[in-house]
């Protein structure tokens, strides 16, 4: 009977990773399409006394933007396309989640760079 429970459980821990990984695949055009670089115009004003252009303070950014799923989850397939499906599911562990979709938003940043390290080590 053990040996039964043993499989049960390891069918569920299967069947788990596998849902994992069918949100991961379901919702890649999404994040492609999210995570597409816009152009960012540069913004200048005037110098006061010479009348040339200057880059203007507004053009620095002074607040990171918040790291969203859909880029979380761009990066996470690339990487289990490429065979990493079992890193990329114990980092999402390691996150306190079964599957990325219930990984919480202030834990998107971290898990993002850390899903960038196995990227470029692969």
């Amino acid at each position: 009977m053990d040996k039964a429970k043993r499989v049960a459980a390891d069918l569920r821990k299967c069947a788990n990773i596998l849902h994992g990984l069918a949100d991961l695949l379901t919702e890649t055009e999404d994040a492609k399409a999210s995570t597409a670089k816009p152009e960012k115009p540069a913004e200048t004003q005037e110098a006061p006394d010479k009348g040339a252009s200057v880059p203007s303070k507004a053009a620095k950014p002074t607040k990171e933007t918040p790291v969203t799923l859909e880029a979380v989850r761009a990066v996470a397939a690339k990487i289990a396309r490429a065979g990493g499906t079992e890193q990329v599911k114990a980092l999402i562990e390691k996150h306190g989640a079964d599957k990325l979709s219930a990984v919480p938003p202030a834990e998107y940043g971290a898990l993002l760079k850390e899903l960038e390290g196995i990227g470029d080590g692969t």
